[in-house]
């Protein structure tokens, strides 16, 4: 199994000043490298490696529906 990590991406602003923002989802190195190279992009890995994880769900029995208490 491939690490995911955190990157960060170089980018401009309107008057040129240059400016690092996090990417929000976490890549491998080389689709990292891979997505800086087709978009002209200056990458930087964060080296923190991320582990995948699943949507959040409620904990079995602690959903409560609206008709449960109803008398």
């Amino acid at each position: 199994m491939e690490t995911f990590y955190k990157w960060r991406v170089q980018e401009k602003d309107k008057r040129g000043r240059v400016r690092w923002r996090i990417v929000k989802s976490p890549m491998t190195e080389s689709t990292a490298r891979f997505w800086a190279a087709n978009n002209n992009r200056v990458v930087e890995r964060i080296d923190v490696p991320v582990t995948p994880q699943s949507p959040s769900r409620p904990a079995p029995g602690k959903a409560v529906s609206a008709t449960a208490n109803v008398q």
